[in-house]
């Protein structure tokens, strides 16, 4: 018998959360769920996509989020950016909130979007979209639409994944 992946699962009445580990960042965090009609079997796949994802993905995620928080503390110029050496270092910068769950009936693909709190920018925080192992959105916690086109990612403002900074407002 396997080994639950979900714990504390919380059903409210539009939406329902949960908690799973995610080495990544060595501790539980929250799976938020927005529709009822979401299985915890798919809820599990995803979270099993993440805390499984390429160490190539993460490394891109890492250096994307540390783009973001250099271009951020550049921007602003009254904080000081920390200082790091490799970017899987920004990991001591960052902690997770939750990983949502979008569900499309009609799709295939998996959506990994998660929301961080991050030391640089305390107000927006810090967001990852991935969709099916490309990554689609690095940048403050925007919410973009998980299901556009790649061309809507590679043109929205300050999406560091594809290289969009505060130097090009």
């Amino acid at each position: 018998m396997s080994e639950a992946i979900l714990r504390k699962i919380q059903y409210h009445k539009e939406d329902w959360d949960a908690e799973f580990y995610a080495p990544l960042f060595g501790q539980y965090m929250n799976v938020y769920v927005r529709d009822l009609e979401i299985s915890t079997e798919a809820v599990e796949k995803v979270v099993q996509t993440f805390n499984h994802l390429d160490k190539d993905i993460l490394a891109k995620l890492f250096q994307f989020s540390w783009d973001y928080c250099k271009s951020f503390c550049d921007y602003v110029g009254d904080q000081e950016c920390p200082s790091i050496q490799q970017p899987e270092d920004i990991l001591q910068y960052i902690e997770p909130v939750d990983l949502t769950i979008e569900i499309d009936p009609e799709r295939t693909e998996t959506i990994i979007r998660i929301e961080l709190n991050c030391d640089w920018e305390v107000e927006h925080g810090l967001e990852w979209l991935i969709r099916d192992q490309q990554i689609l959105y690095v940048g403050s916690c925007e919410v973009p639409d998980a299901w556009q086109e790649l061309s809507y990612y590679q043109n929205y403002e300050l999406n560091f994944a594809y290289g969009n900074n505060y130097d090009n407002l």
